[in-house]
């Protein structure tokens, strides 16, 4: 058949260069082609085709790695969410279960129910600061179940518990390592970290310690994000704490909530 030339027992087919450009795309040398179709039912007939374009090799590879990337994220994403709750009393925390027992403590949850109800992506920081028992937690959970309830993608850790997750990914066991944490971090639409200040950061000879670097390193990803922080230190407590570094970090465009009050939890006596 005119067009059609034999190599062996394998019938190759006649190409004609139409022409040959640059792919904008993937950047590879594409060559258009005149080309008779050797078998099937349309055998004999003449089509155009182009050879060389990566585009859609490129395309099926990104999404392979961003369905790999994705199964990460949910795999993390749900160790996080099975601890991210401390104990069954937070678990079953809401606005309407805390009853301030003060002036303080209701303009505190007017304040957080508010900011839930106008939450955007540049909502701003709070840090919720009381000593114990005023219901810090307790509103820090309940306005991440309010934003989960809206769609947003929320964690509620507690430092302590975050900087042992990420120590266990040191272990060669780990299902995942200390970057995707820090990325899943890095993606959530609220993080609250509760107990600010309880981690174990003490260094010798003014050094930072590794506490410190690993804090700093989540509020550095976390810039421009809305974080809450939940803690019972002063001001002054909380920056000797942290290191002068992390508390200027921390405190920029962050509000302060004050909860001073009686303890909640010990009402019944």
């Amino acid at each position: 058949m005119q067009g059609l030339t034999r190599e062996g027992q394998i019938l190759k087919p006649e190409k004609q260069v139409i022409e040959s450009y640059t792919c904008d795309g993937c950047h590879k040398q594409v060559e258009r082609s005149r080309m008779q179709i050797p078998l099937g039912p349309h055998k004999g007939k003449w089509t155009t085709v182009e050879m060389g374009c990566k585009c859609e090799d490129i395309a099926l590879a990104q999404q392979a790695l961003k369905n790999r990337d994705q199964a990460i994220y949910q795999k993390v994403f749900k160790v996080f969410e099975q601890h991210s709750l401390m104990n069954k009393s937070l678990q079953e925390a809401t606005f309407e279960s805390y009853q301030p027992p003060t002036p303080m403590l209701r303009e505190a949850k007017d304040r957080l129910e508010e900011y839930a109800e106008n939450f955007s992506e540049d909502a701003g920081n709070l840090l919720i600061f009381g000593p114990y028992g005023t219901g810090k937690s307790h509103l820090a959970v309940s306005l991440t179940k309010q934003l989960m309830k809206q769609g947003k993608r929320c964690l509620f850790l507690s430092v302590p518990k975050l900087f042992t997750k990420i120590k266990q990914t040191y272990s060669e066991v780990s299902p995942f390592n200390e970057n995707q944490i820090l990325e899943l971090i890095q993606k959530m639409d609220l993080l609250v970290l509760d107990d600010l200040g309880t981690e174990y950061t003490n260094a010798k000879d003014g050094q930072n310690s590794w506490g410190h670097t690993k804090l700093f390193e989540v509020l550095d990803d976390r810039a421009g994000k809305p974080t809450v922080f939940t803690t019972n230190l002063m001001s002054t407590q909380l920056e000797k704490k942290l290191n002068e570094r992390n508390f200027s970090r921390l405190m920029d465009g962050t509000e302060v909530i004050k909860m001073e009050g009686p303890d909640y939890r010990r009402k019944e006596f």
